[in-house]
């Protein structure tokens, strides 16, 4: 009986077709489902790009620099104009090329260590901002400059003037990824018994997703 059953599971996987592993199988489908996402997705794109709405919204967040990456002098663990902050810019492309917006800002601002107890600067800025697009590609990079309000609370004066400056780039006009300096031009009354400075500015790495409202040209 050992026999018998020993040969008929001999003949039953010689006979049997062979099967490829499951996991070639399972490879070939990721492949073909990543390439069909991807196939969707650009088409997605286009449709969009041709549907471009000129009136948007821009919502987003950013990291601020701190100085102690361009200045050898301050200590590693200073953390000096460093934080971050977000925004929402609404903006209007007056043509292919150049768009003019208002920059709605809330900074962070980190200030220059003076005891284990760190202190933060709040800023609020509303900056009317100008940017030009270059070319007229899918990824493009823009330049911008802008002036406005910057009001830091809790110190005075109350109501700043200041201005901005920044270099980027678009990407299918649904992202933006930038690098801003800010500017504080007033002087910003601090004791220095409380509190460290921050040289009234900050340069920070900015990326936001620019939604589409309205389209005002055909």
């Amino acid at each position: 009986m050992l026999r018998v059953g020993f040969e008929k599971s001999t003949s039953d996987s010689t006979s049997s077709p062979s099967r490829k592993p499951l996991y070639t199988i399972k490879t070939k489908v990721m492949k073909k489902t990543i390439f069909f996402i991807l196939i969707n997705f650009t088409i997605c794109i286009n449709v969009l790009a041709q549907n471009f709405k000129d009136l948007r919204l821009n919502i987003g967040f950013q990291g601020n620099l701190p100085e102690r990456l361009f200045n050898s002098n301050i200590p590693i663990y200073n953390n000096k104009n460093g934080g971050g902050g977000i925004h929402i810019y609404p903006k209007w492309f007056y043509n292919k090329q150049n768009s003019v917006g208002v920059n709605i800002e809330y900074n962070i601002v980190t200030e220059n260590y003076q005891t284990d107890a760190i202190g933060v600067f709040n800023i609020i800025s509303i900056c009317p901002t100008l940017n030009h697009y270059f070319f007229q590609s899918k990824i493009r990079p823009f330049i911008g400059i802008g002036a406005g309000t910057y009001s830091v609370l809790f110190h005075t004066p109350k109501l700043n003037v200041g201005f901005k400056s920044l270099i980027g780039l678009s990407i299918y006009q649904y992202v933006d990824i930038s690098l801003e300096y800010n500017r504080i031009l007033n002087k910003i009354n601090i004791d220095p018994k409380v509190m460290g400075d921050f040289d009234n500015y900050y340069l920070g790495i900015k990326a936001s997703v620019s939604l589409g409202l309205i389209k005002t040209k055909n």
